[in-house]
């Protein structure tokens, strides 16, 4: 191992049911072959940890995830151990040779190795995957260390600070959508949602030279995205058969619902939301009414480089996105942030160090 002395135990944080969250000590994890030990700086909370704050998660539902757990997949942080054999590991853009004291995030996909998926390097399909502070036994990133294997992370350039570099994570998933669609100069983009996903994939797609329009029926999402120079109205002023792309990021029922029907003909769709339900109402027939191509959106995991470049050149702002940034000691005050409808932007911080 190289790398500065670290304490055998550390503090983490801890769910242990709806709406209860605490400090624990727990032990420092000891550092395995291929793997960094990182000192955490910020860990973002979406809406997947609202719902494990609150306990509707389909994830505990389901017996995915099990509390007491340590969350966190959002996060940024600074190297401060490395294994013996990390020389030639390639990190998932190519980063080799990672060093002690270098500024890193990453994702937070654990898969088997074993699988066709794994085989073709399709890894977010994994059926035995885990998903750091999300899916399986894999605690977070919410503690002063997180213990991670050395090719999943990412070298995070000058230009990219801290804050912004905790937002990447759920970034990529909108730069995988913006990439999967092609989208170019030519098209007439509607996004729906101006959460975290919504106005990441608005800023993408106007990089690209396409023209973009931002729908959301919150007024405080739509001044956000105004503030970002982004044109924006409520959904229902959305033309129908207008657009050649449309990126639903929200997950809303009704967002859903009305996706086909904004469709030029022969449009492309991301469904790049997450609904936590079965939609009723959907308009199958108008995808093939208006041979409309469909595709689901996970993740972002060989997205991390474009978007990179996208922040660092102020293509992609991020810190207009973050409404409030906490200490780790004052978890539930950042929870209640978080399920507070009356935030005006949509990210919530927690700083570990």
């Amino acid at each position: 191992m190289t790398g500065a002395s670290v304490p055998p135990s550390m503090t983490a944080l801890l769910l242990t049911g709806p709406e209860r969250v605490r400090t624990a000590e727990v032990a420092t994890p000891e550092l395995r072959p291929g793997h960094c030990l990182v000192a955490v700086r910020y860990v973002g909370l979406c809406g997947t940890d609202l719902g494990f704050w609150d306990g509707s998660s389909n994830y505990v539902h389901d017996g995915l995830k099990n509390y007491p757990f340590v969350p966190g997949h959002e996060w940024s942080g600074q190297v401060v151990a490395v294994a013996d054999d990390i020389d030639g590991i390639d990190g998932i853009d190519g980063i080799d040779e990672i060093r002690v004291g270098e500024r890193v995030t990453g994702h937070n996909f654990r898969p088997c190795g074993a699988c066709s998926h794994c085989a073709e390097g399709r890894i977010a399909s994994c059926p035995r995957r885990s998903e750091m502070g999300v899916l399986g036994p894999e605690p977070g990133a919410a503690a002063q260390y997180l213990h991670v294997p050395a090719h999943t992370l990412v070298r995070l350039p000058d230009q990219v600070t801290d804050q912004e570099a905790a937002l990447l994570e759920p970034c990529s998933a909108a730069m995988h959508a913006v990439d999967r669609l092609g989208i170019d100069a030519t098209d007439r983009v509607a996004v729906l949602g101006g959460g975290t996903l919504g106005l990441a994939a608005a800023q993408l797609a106007r990089a690209r030279g396409a023209k973009v329009h931002l729908y959301d029926p919150a007024a405080p999402a739509r001044a956000l995205a105004t503030e970002l120079g982004l044109d924006t109205d409520p959904p229902e002023n959305a033309p129908h058969g207008t657009f050649t792309a449309v990126i639903e990021a929200s997950g809303a029922p009704a967002a859903v619902r009305a996706t086909p029907l904004l469709c030029a003909h022969g449009a492309r769709v991301a469904q790049l939301g997450t609904p936590h339900h079965a939609v009723d109402g959907m308009p199958t027939a108008e995808l093939v009414l208006r041979d409309i191509t469909l595709h689901g959106v996970l993740s972002g995991i060989a997205h991390w480089k474009p978007l990179l470049d996208a922040v660092a050149s102020g293509a992609l702002r991020l810190s207009p996105l973050i409404d409030a940034v906490l200490p780790y000691d004052r978890p539930r005050d950042a929870y209640l942030r978080l399920a507070d409808g009356g935030r005006t932007r949509p990210k919530v911080l927690l700083k570990l160090s």
